[in-house]
């Protein structure tokens, strides 16, 4: 067994670029290793902004020898009765480069068959490695990628070594005229000079790397800069509060080293945010806060550099933030002169999409959506009656802060300087805060809105993104998303399962349609209803597989969330959705679970067979079994109607085990339920299917279950 290290260095890659590179580094040669037959003990990459290195521990010298067997012609088509070759035998065998009289003959399901039996040889590793380490180099993707001039090769920065070593011999690898060999580069200002590396050891590379002022692990360079910074942050009782940022500023940098810098006490009279937003965005800085959570007037910046020179590094990166804060405080001084009210007619020179107007007819949609989710909820007493101006008054001044200079410059900061501003208008405290909340949440970890207020405002935001681009056809398509529909999407779930909010998504997606100046009915246009009803059901579809999507990543069993949401009451009402969900997962881990999966799937699979319309007539019933089954029902049907009603989903599981497992079971043993008389027939498989509805219409469609106590019992007479 022997260790790989290959190196491929480059000019300066974006930070965000490195580690999805190296991930894919790791899958692309463990692929490949598969493919040839190639063992080895652990695989590890890591990357600088200058470098992508993979190491590989233990992998084996040579492929595995196999004997193959290649399949050819029937035996009968290869040879003649005299058992003479024919050509389509000899073709065979010549196209497999031996004698005919080597045909190996051997019975099949399908009869005797001509076989060929190779034994290929392993071929050595280091032969194999070039081919490998070519296509890995040729198929990392990047989200941009450069092109050498007269040449196909594509990849994030110029390539401009190479280092290929499997034990101490050099892999001839060649890319782009390229020669791999034995040789890295130490940091381009701190050393500059080229490294001999013997032999593949993960160590002696590291090693001779530090000695030039390179760390070559990510993971070491992570937590060397946090050291460092919370070094730098504890005198002030501060601590790394962003993990992302400390993420992105050690793929920046080769050898990490932190200094504290600071900037004018004047500039703290500019909301905290866009200080915050100036120096992370902008310069990759850490801003370091008070005991009490305020900005104090430090920062700490990351450097690619030793301690030599550290106060000409603070002075400039403290003359560059100068000048940020200095725009910030003027936009925010400027800004301040128009009010948000007055910015919203202005709404109308900002295009959304096209055929969809401008931002200011997508704002009067979010007011009517905000008000017609307002109205529904307030009659539910899910929200109080006050929310409903506060609603409409923050869904008419959502979007204005577009048009300020901040956001121009600092477009993060949407919504966040619509509360600043509206504060500063003296607008109710609740209106600036949904105005911020309603873009919530930003990214999928991101929290949801605290007010319903916010909520409010957030789901029509997204509603009519949604319905906008499906009107436009602008759907995600396989990774491709480029509006975040999929993210607006999981925030509309989450916000509802959160909230609580009993509301009829299908028909809040209708109202939204109606709203887009495309389906709107105008004089002398035709309104196409069928083809609104169309996109409702598209992006009905698009919400079910986001919701399917949501929960079996959150370790919900697939087929549990199926049976869910094939229901008769589907996911139309989220929140009933969910506790639904969550009442099955609960009742699944109980005793009588898999009984009451059977009875449910068992009246399934023989009610449906039924007419579609009609009723159970008692004057049809011929045994006393079926009769007794009609007369259980009628008992207990509204009680566990009641249970449902009342979202006492757990207890009405439990409720329909007890009172229909037997009788149903007695049922199918006694009764033949497919006799000849049309009219009995069907009266009996529609006292199955309404006895079935009774679960499936309201609580969730068991027979989409996958469990051996889901299986209908063998032996039964409904056939």
């Amino acid at each position: 067994m022997a260790d790989l290290l290959f190196e491929i260095g480059t000019e300066e890659i974006p930070a965000g670029y490195l580690t999805p590179a190296l991930k894919q580094m790791e899958l692309l040669f463990a692929e490949r290793t598969k493919k040839h037959r190639l063992e080895l003990h652990s695989l590890y990459s890591t990357g600088t902004p200058r470098r992508l290195t993979l190491f590989v521990k233990g992998l084996t010298p040579r492929q595995e020898s196999i004997t193959e067997e290649i399949p050819g012609p029937a035996a009968s088509i290869a040879f003649d009765k005299a058992g003479n070759p024919t050509k389509a035998g000899l073709g065979f065998a010549r196209s497999q480069g031996v004698e005919i009289n080597t045909l190996c003959i051997k019975k099949t399901p399908k009869g005797e068959y001509c076989f060929v039996i190779k034994q290929i040889e392993g071929q050595e590793t280091l032969h194999l490695l070039p081919a490998i380490l070519t296509e890995i180099i040729k198929n990392i993707s990047f989200p941009k990628s450069m092109k050498w001039k007269g040449n196909a090769m594509f990849f994030a920065r110029p390539i401009r070594s190479l280092l290929a070593l499997f034990g101490d011999k050099v892999i001839p690898v060649e890319m782009n005229g390229i020669k791999a060999d034995k040789f890295i580069f130490g940091h381009p200002f701190l050393s500059g000079k080229r490294i001999e590396v013997s032999h593949a050891d993960w160590d002696l590379y590291k090693r001779l790397l530090n000695q030039e002022k390179v760390v070559a692990d990510m993971n070491e360079r992570r937590e060397t800069l946090r050291t460092k910074i919370t070094q730098l942050m504890t005198p002030y009782g501060a601590a790394i509060d962003d993990e992302e940022l400390l993420d992105e500023v050690t793929n920046l940098v080769e050898y990490p080293h932190a200094i504290e810098c600071g900037f004018d006490e004047e500039f703290l009279d500019t909301p905290g945010d866009v200080i915050e937003t100036a120096m992370k965005e902008h310069q990759r800085y850490f801003p370091i806060k008070k005991r009490d959570g305020n900005l104090s007037n430090k920062f700490i910046a990351v450097l690619n550099r030793d301690e030599n020179n550290a106060r000409t590094a603070v002075q400039g990166n403290e003359r560059v933030l100068k000048a940020r804060l200095s725009d910030a405080r003027f936009f925010w001084k400027e800004d301040r002169k128009i009010p948000l009210e007055k910015r919203v007619d202005d709404l109308k020179n900002l295009a959304f999409l096209e055929k969809l107007g401008n931002y200011r007819d997508r704002t009067d949609r979010i007011v009517h959506l905000s008000e017609y989710l307002s109205h529904q909820l307030i009659a539910l007493n899910q929200l109080p009656i006050e929310a409903d101006a506060l609603t409409k008054r923050a869904a008419f001044l959502c979007k204005a802060d577009l048009l300020t200079q901040m956001v121009g410059e600092f477009p993060s900061l949407q919504g966040i300087m619509g509360r600043e501003y509206a504060k500063w208008d003296g607008e109710e405290p609740a209106v600036a805060l949904a105005i911020a909340e309603h873009y919530m949440p930003r990214f999928a970890a991101d929290a949801i809105p605290t007010s319903k207020v916010g909520a409010v405002v957030g789901l029509a935001d997204k509603v009519d993104t949604i319905c906008s681009c499906f009107a436009l056809h602008l759907i995600p398509t396989g990774s491709q998303d480029p509006y975040s529909l999929r993210r607006h999407a999981y925030g509309i779930i989450r916000i509802i399962e959160a909230c609580g909010f009993t509301l009829e998504i299908q028909e809040v997606l209708s109202r939204a349609f109606s709203l887009l100046p495309v389906f709107q009915k105008k004089p002398g246009r035709n309104h196409h209803q069928i083809d609104q009803d169309k996109q409702v059901q598209d992006v009905m579809d698009f919400f079910r597989d986001r919701i399917f999507q949501i929960n079996v990543e959150r370790g919900h069993r697939y087929d549990l969330v199926n049976a869910t949401l094939n229901a008769g009451a589907g996911f139309h009402d989220i929140h009933d959705f969910f506790q639904r969900l969550h009442a099955l997962s609960r009742a699944s881990h109980e005793s009588w679970w898999s009984d009451l999966v059977t009875v449910v799937e068992r009246t399934f699979n023989i009610g449906k067979k039924a007419n579609s319309s009609g009723y159970v007539d008692e004057r049809l019933f011929a045994e006393p079994e079926e009769r007794k089954l009609w007369d259980i029902y009628k008992g207990n049907e509204t009680a566990i109607r009641k249970q449902v009603v009342e979202k006492r989903y757990e207890e009405a599981c439990r409720a329909y085990y007890e009172v229909f497992a037997q009788p149903v079971h007695r049922f199918f043993d006694k009764v033949y339920v497919n006799v000849d008389d049309e009219d009995v027939r069907n009266n009996r498989l529609l006292l199955v299917r309404t006895i079935n509805e009774l679960y499936s219409d309201k609580i969730a469609d068991l027979s989409q279950m996958e469990m051996s106590g889901g299986k209908p019992r063998e032996g039964s007479l409904a056939r």
